[in-house]
């Protein structure tokens, strides 16, 4: 016996239509901005080194000596957070994974400052400290708040020349979590980066 397979009625194929287009309208991409409810710091770590391998306009070579810094509250240099901390710890854990040579910093003033145009320039004990280290790139970065976000921005830079090697960046929402590490008692107290405390 022969089985005969009819053509769906009009109606039929509406619904069926109808279906798949609310199926797809279901299926949105993940937003560029990461979710942060609970943070994963080392996650984030990992994300911000690879981008810093992969932008490397050229090759980078993990035999190199990094000097590590404290990432810091771009609208005042000298100052970081718990959140500051946490994120550059993780970041230097993730290249020293990577076969990176990672030196931690200490005892130094302010890394970045700003030129007479606002850009941000490695300071003169920083590019002193590359040589006497021998180092071949500085890692440095900000942060930065909005309402809802926190903006990262790192950069890898010659220690000689300053040239920018690479950049990395990412953008969180802001959660409980991440709040707890941006403020004190509900309002936001960034700690002072004493030399002491610089990675």
């Amino acid at each position: 016996m022969k089985k005969i397979f009819k053509t769906p009625a009009p109606a039929m194929t509406a619904v069926l239509l109808i279906s798949l287009l609310l199926t797809a309208c279901g299926q949105t991409h993940a937003p560029r901005t990461l979710s942060a409810a609970s943070p994963d710091f080392f996650g984030i770590g990992d994300n911000l080194a690879r981008q810093l391998i992969n932008n490397r306009r050229r090759s980078l070579n993990t035999n190199e000596t990094l000097i590590f810094t404290t990432i810091v509250n771009l609208n005042n240099l000298d100052q970081t957070s718990k959140f500051g901390r946490a994120l550059s710890e993780s970041l230097a854990t993730r290249l020293f994974k990577y076969g990176f040579h990672v030196i931690e910093l200490r005892k130094a003033g302010a890394i970045m400052v700003k030129d007479k145009t606002g850009e941000l320039i490695l300071s003169r004990e920083s590019r002193k400290l590359g040589k006497e280290q021998k180092a071949d790139a500085i890692v440095a970065g900000t942060y930065s708040l909005t309402p809802k976000s926190i903006i990262i921005n790192i950069k890898l830079l010659a220690a000689g020349t300053q040239e920018v090697l690479s950049v990395a960046g990412m953008e969180l929402n802001r959660s409980l979590n991440i709040n707890y590490l941006l403020a004190d008692g509900g309002s936001p107290v960034m700690d002072s980066v004493s030399g002491d405390e610089h990675f």
